[in-house]
């Protein structure tokens, strides 16, 4: 059976568990997830759910995201590209996925646009980038008009992810944002 962890009142991931502990004994799924994990916010995942849906602590039932406001803010990426001693290694699948190697600085440019049309605000706000290992960065993004540049130096090996649950999480429900989210893939050379 698959249990489904959450963080952040979302489906984070999920782990398939044999309900039978060690010494034999026959337990439900989650009474043996939460032997595993005892610190972790478990639940019984639907056949059907997915990473990314909500999750209601107080029924604790799971349920799909409502689908992306077209009128409200939205991220948008618009170019990434890496400093000149790595600019030959860089590698893109669109504006989602980077492929880079260690010691690369990665500037990148987005626009807020709000029902489709560039925002023009000027501000200036944290972006968390986490890895798959937990380590956390925190990025600056300065916007100017609606466009928005981040510069970030990967010094080390790893994967690294910014979502769209990231940079909603101190924001007001009535500016969240968008955001299709970016993966960094920091290789060794």
């Amino acid at each position: 059976m698959k249990i489904a962890i959450i963080k952040n009142d979302r489906l984070d991931n999920a782990v398939l568990v044999d309900p039978v502990d060690a010494d034999g004994v026959q337990l439900t799924a989650l009474e043996h997830a939460r032997q595993l994990m005892p610190a972790e916010t478990l639940v019984e995942m639907p056949e059907n759910a997915c990473i990314g849906w909500l999750y209601d602590a107080a029924t604790g039932a799971l349920t799909a995201p409502p689908e992306p406001d077209q009128t409200g803010l939205r991220i948008e990426i618009t170019s990434i590209a890496a400093d000149a001693a790595h600019t030959e290694h860089l590698m893109l699948k669109g504006l989602q996925e980077v492929t880079c190697t260690v010691g690369t600085v990665l500037e990148a440019e987005a626009e807020l646009r709000l029902k489709g049309q560039l925002a023009p605000f000027d501000d200036s706000f944290r972006m968390p980038m986490r890895s798959r290992d937990g380590r956390e960065r925190v990025l600056l993004g300065r916007m100017t008009q609606g466009r928005i540049a981040f510069r970030v130096s990967l010094p080390e090996s790893g994967v690294w992810r910014v979502t769209e649950s990231g940079i909603n999480e101190a924001v007001p429900a009535e500016q969240r944002m968008t955001f299709a989210g970016l993966t960094i893939y920091v290789v060794e050379a």
